[in-house]
């Protein structure tokens, strides 16, 4: 008995430790397979190279600019495409946000306009329309931008009546009706009674010489001779010998820098000595070069600029002298802001199309360009303060500033 129990136990004792070795092997590949689902449902840490982020769809603007690029305001819309320039080199190497431009030249006038922005419309698919810098194409266009919802934002139009030419068409150079007024009340300081106005006959002459007359007959002035000229105009004598019979105390001439050159030269041909009034169109470094003498005491108009120590103004001036080797022209800075606005105003409105566009213009508020602070009003004309200048020893020079719209 005690061996058959003895080999029993024995029996007992082996079948319990493989029973135990089984279980055990099987203990293991369950560890293993918990480590490997475990394992496999971790992320994997990567030391050679960090994990692909999802890239976005990079946004792009696409500008036109309607400019006369030829022809007698050239100057303008060549200084306005070089601002333009060199806005889009800053905008596109930051990344983010790419601005394409596409360049039409209008010449200057109303029909070359209207066709240039009807083919960046429709062929191009611009959603936004930089131009024009001079008020009768600006005009002309105007109808346009507002039947296709495309946005036209003016580097340098001052016609009054752009005023109300729709909720599309922005500017960014004061109204014509603010400068007149600053003009007139300068009239009524220096005391002239008489005043005669020789003006270029077109939309922004016309708007000038009215708003001009409108202000200082308010001051009791009278305007004792008118005299319109078509532009481009090579000869003036007619109209500046019955200015000169009518004996005014001052003459107010409204006219581009081509025709000013002209009037200077004939001016002091026929001896005719009473001051000279103008507005910021004769602010061009043209007149200075060919008629520093006879445009010597001549006043005008001119929109206030910027603190020259602003961080904004300092690099555009900089930017734009290591660019294009020289100093910048007249209404450059107007067209460099004209493209930084137009992208903010995509950022502000949320959008590229013309009605978000409109909409973010709608939102600028002290927006720190080139040319100054900007803000917009209802109507889309900005909000700037202007001043007086005067040429002296050959230079443009202050005569005083800070007058507030």
């Amino acid at each position: 008995m005690k061996d058959k129990q003895g080999s029993q136990s024995e029996t007992l004792k082996g079948g319990s430790k493989m029973h135990t070795k089984h279980w055990g092997n099987w203990t293991v590949r369950v560890v293993v397979l918990i480590m490997v689902i475990m394992l496999a449902g971790c992320p994997q840490k990567r030391t050679s190279q960090p994990p692909t982020l999802p890239t976005t769809k990079q946004q792009t603007i696409k500008i036109g600019a309607v400019l006369p690029l030829t022809g007698d305001l050239a100057t303008y819309g060549q200084n306005a495409r070089d601002g333009i320039e060199l806005a889009k080199e800053e905008v596109n190497s930051k990344g983010g946000i790419k601005v394409e431009v596409v360049y039409e030249d209008s010449k200057g006038q109303p029909q070359a306009a209207v066709s240039a922005m009807q083919k960046l419309i429709t062929v191009d698919k611009v959603s936004c329309i930089i131009g024009e810098v001079a008020s009768s194409p600006t005009l002309a266009m105007a109808p346009i931008a507002n039947q296709r919802k495309v946005v036209l934002l003016s580097p340098a139009a001052s016609s009054p009546k752009i005023t109300n030419a729709g909720e599309y068409v922005f500017r960014i150079w004061p109204s014509d009706d603010f400068e007149a007024s600053v003009m007139a009340d300068y009239v009524n300081r220096k005391g002239y009674k008489r005043v005669a106005v020789l003006y270029v006959n077109n939309d922004y002459g016309k708007a000038m010489y009215e708003a001009f007359a409108r202000k200082v007959k308010g001051y009791g002035v009278a305007v004792i001779a008118v005299e319109p000229f078509q532009q481009n105009a090579t000869d003036l004598r007619t109209q500046l010998t019955k200015i000169k019979a009518a004996q005014p105390d001052a003459i107010y001439l409204i006219s581009y820098p081509k025709e000013t050159i002209v009037f200077l030269g004939q001016y002091r041909q026929l001896g005719l000595k009473v001051p000279v009034l103008s507005t910021s169109a004769f602010e061009d470094p043209q007149i200075l070069k060919t008629q520093k003498a006879a445009a010597e005491g001549v006043v005008f108009t001119s929109p206030i600029p910027p603190d020259p120590k602003d961080q904004v103004v300092m690099a555009f001036r900089k930017n734009y002298k290591a660019k294009f080797g020289k100093e910048p022209g007249l209404v450059a800075d107007y067209g460099y802001d004209a493209l930084k606005l137009i992208v903010e105003a995509a950022r502000l409105g949320g959008g590229t199309d013309g009605e978000s566009i409109k909409k973010g213009l709608e939102k600028i508020k002290d927006f720190k360009g080139a040319s100054g602070l900007i803000n917009f009003d209802a109507n889309g004309d900005v909000v700037k303060p202007s001043g007086l200048k005067t040429v002296k020893g050959g230079q443009f020079v202050w005569l005083y500033k800070g007058i507030q719209r």
